[in-house]
């Protein structure tokens, strides 16, 4: 990281935004010239950017089959999958569809860790398995009515509605951008305990102590087994950032909130992973891909260093 850019509205700091340097590219058919057969490693995926294309609307979007096929047969290979998105659960549920897995939604406001076949039949173990932080639901009410008011003269925003947060979208008028931000900002200033993320074509208004990098160290340690386990997390969004430098181990960099929760020092062993940025603008990741179709790549070329392990004899695979 190299510097701080400043957002400002009437001449008062709302929003702060670090300028990044630019990520080293990796040749998706390459990537296992950067893996280890020794190392156990963990997926941690985004979805809209990174699995899913972007549409006008949110609604539209979602992972292809032959996409889902892919995690399905990397899973196959025993590497444990989790996801990080700013969708809530229940949209998430819907695009992963059949595949089984831990997803930390709404930026991790909503957790549901992954269940065996036998726990998706029982409710109960359903029911202890998926968390949600505890949300002020008075204040965000207040918070939606008032971006609702403040939009009505304009066309061309969305207001998703989350249930634990409050997005406003103007993908379908960029130009909006500005407009956006100034009324997203207006609204926060009555709420001290929220603060404002952005996002691409969308400013997101959540509960604050609330990030990806927190949500991968917490999906993170219910993976922890007796093999430590490199994380590798791939995204395209802003929100991604705190992924980034979490699974990279950036002490440093990371928020206070990740350091005072216990979570590093329970994973301090395996936070030094990979962030991979999807997009070549410049990123706290260490690593990038041009696009969704690289990821696709990327992600075959991980299933074929599986597969070529798992044919290794236990000794060789140990010598590497």
């Amino acid at each position: 990281m190299t510097s701080i850019t400043e957002l400002s509205l009437n001449g008062e700091s709302l929003y702060i935004e670090p300028e990044y340097i630019q990520p080293k590219y990796i040749q998706p058919h390459k990537f296992a010239d950067y893996l280890f057969s020794h190392q156990q490693y963990a997926l941690f995926l985004d979805i809209d950017g990174t699995l899913a294309e972007f549409t006008v609307n949110p609604k539209d979007s979602f992972i292809p089959n032959s996409t889902l096929m892919l995690l399905r047969r990397i899973q196959d290979q025993g590497v444990k999958i989790a996801f990080v998105t700013g969708r809530s659960l229940t949209e998430a549920k819907q695009m992963l569809r059949f595949i089984s897995a831990s997803i930390a939604a709404t930026h991790g406001l909503e957790v549901a860790l992954e269940m065996s076949k036998h726990q998706q039949c029982d409710n109960d173990t359903n029911n202890k398995n998926t968390s949600a932080a505890q949300v002020n639901i008075v204040e965000l009410d207040e918070i939606r009515q008032a971006i609702i008011q403040s939009c009505l003269s304009y066309q061309g925003f969305t207001i998703e509605d989350k249930p634990y947060s409050a997005a406003l979208h103007y993908r379908q008028n960029p130009a909006l951008a500005q407009v956006a931000y100034s009324i997203m900002s207006v609204v926060l200033k009555n709420y001290s305990d929220w603060l404002l993320k952005p996002g691409k074509y969308v400013w997101e208004i959540v509960p604050k102590g609330v990030d990806k990098g927190t949500a991968i160290l917490t999906l993170l340690k219910t993976m922890q087994t007796s093999t430590s386990l490199c994380p590798i997390f791939i995204g395209d969004d802003f929100t991604d950032e705190a992924g980034f430098v979490a699974v990279q181990g950036e002490e440093d960099m990371l928020d206070r909130s990740m350091k005072t929760s216990g979570l590093i020092k329970d994973c301090q062993n395996s936070i030094k992973g990979m962030g991979i940025k999807v997009g070549s603008e410049p990123s706290g990741a260490n690593y990038y891909v041009r696009n969704i179709e690289e990821v696709s790549f990327l992600l075959e070329s991980f299933l074929t260093f599986c597969q070529k392990r798992s044919f290794l004899p236990t000794d060789l695979v140990d010598a590497y």
